[in-house]
């Protein structure tokens, strides 16, 4: 087999490299996250360049066809309703940013053929990212345990999303850790948790106070059978800290304010029966679905609880607050089942291995079974999917599963 040059060796682990940048950035820095991407991005470019231009280069390995038809079938599906839609220009413009994180998982499996040991590398990378957010969202705060909606300064807005991802797979991590006897690691995992209820204490989004505690759990009653009392006692304490700090600090109290009518706001209700904006907003979400049941309204026309956009309105059109009821106003029934199948094709192929003896399989699957139902679980009162730095970390563990799983599948064989 012949040698090759430093440079090409150097290009084969500079995927590996952004990859993992990507990971750690993406928890507290929106900026570095993106440009981490882009640099990953250039670089599975650069690998199919030389594979088309020289034929004796190896192709870099996809997903499993199952998965790369899905997305095939979500791109063809959706351009179909923009086109049949309100404004195809503004839609396609749209279109761009949904499809953006959906590479990723063409991205990490050549990465990952590349670096086998990234995949064990990438949770110490995001416990790291969530320690240097906590250090982030606590200055914010004055060095206080208050709820104040941080953002942290490095840029990342979607922190409570991201928290709500990456808290349950440091729980997993953490006992994966902790039932193979090896301490240091069940140290900094534990850490991670900590400066993960830090952040959320600052941060206090709601969906995430609920979603992460719950998604904890079910992260736990899976591993509840590789646990001793003292094991178990630590466990309590560590998962402690998740439940109780962000709620006794203030974030409990916006439970109470989910669906309170806020006078003032930017948008103004027309109809004295919607008592809340996001009521409004689904509302006007599933009628705009059954005006258009087949492809939807087109994703370029939005949705405004006043008969025109605010004067000075900027950017994208609002959603409905709702990812279900949004995705169907926006590119009707066929659209929705495209989305549909945009992710459940991974989750099939990852459910076999739900019970599988080995460790690591079983870490990566149930770390990705917990980032799709925390998935599912934000969608039901926003629209998430389309979140940069929320789709980076739901798409680098779906494929880090699919990855696991495979290699476990050929070392079975």
């Amino acid at each position: 087999m012949p040698k090759q040059s430093s440079i090409a060796v150097r290009l084969d682990q500079a995927g590996p490299f952004f990859l993992g940048a990507l990971a750690l950035t993406g928890v507290f820095a929106r900026g570095g996250a993106n440009i981490s991407y882009a640099l990953l991005g250039l670089w599975g470019l650069i690998l199919w360049g030389r594979a088309v231009l020289d034929r004796g280069s190896p192709r870099p390995p996809l997903p499993p066809a199952r998965c790369v038809a899905a997305l095939a079938a979500f791109t063809l599906i959706w351009l179909a309703a923009i086109l049949a839609g309100d404004d195809p220009a503004a839609g396609l413009k749209i279109m761009a940013g949904r499809l953006l994180p959906l590479g990723l998982p063409l991205l990490a499996w050549p990465a990952f053929s590349r670096r086998p040991d990234l995949l064990s590398r990438l949770p110490f990378l995001w416990g790291l990212g969530l320690i240097v957010a906590a250090g982030l969202t606590f200055r914010e705060g004055g060095y206080q345990l208050i709820c104040l909606r941080a953002k942290a300064h490095l840029g990342i807005i979607n922190l409570g999303s991201t928290l709500g991802q990456l808290i349950p797979v440091m729980v997993a991590a953490f006992l994966m850790a902790l039932s193979s006897g090896r301490r240091r690691e069940t140290a900094f995992f534990a850490l991670a948790l900590v400066a993960a209820s830090l952040a959320l204490t600052q941060n206090c989004s709601r969906q995430t106070l609920l979603a992460a505690p719950a998604l904890s759990l079910l992260v736990f009653w899976v591993y509840r059978r590789n646990f001793r009392k003292p094991q178990q006692l630590l466990l309590a304490l560590a998962l402690a800290l998740v439940f109780i700090l962000p709620l006794a600090s203030g974030g409990g109290l916006r439970f109470l304010k989910t669906l309170e009518y806020r006078a003032g706001s930017d948008y103004l209700i027309l109809n004295e029966a919607d008592r809340t904006i996001r009521l409004g907003l689904w509302s006007q979400g599933w009628d705009a679905f059954q005006d258009h049941p087949w492809l939807g309204q087109g994703l370029g026309k939005g949705f405004w609880l006043t008969p025109l956009p605010p004067e000075g309105a900027k950017g994208p059109p609002p959603h409905s607050h709702q990812m279900f009821i949004d995705v169907l106003a926006k590119t009707g029934l066929l659209g929705f089942a495209g989305f549909l199948a945009l992710h459940l094709a991974p989750l099939s192929l990852l459910w076999p291995h739900r019970r599988s003896r080995d460790p690591e399989t079983f870490f990566w699957v149930w770390a990705a079974l917990a980032v799709n139902l925390q998935f599912v679980l934000n969608g039901l009162t926003d629209q998430v999917f389309g979140l940069k730095t929320m789709m980076y970390v739901h798409w680098t563990v779906t494929a880090a599963a699919l990855w696991q799983t495979q290699k476990a599948g050929r070392s079975d064989s």
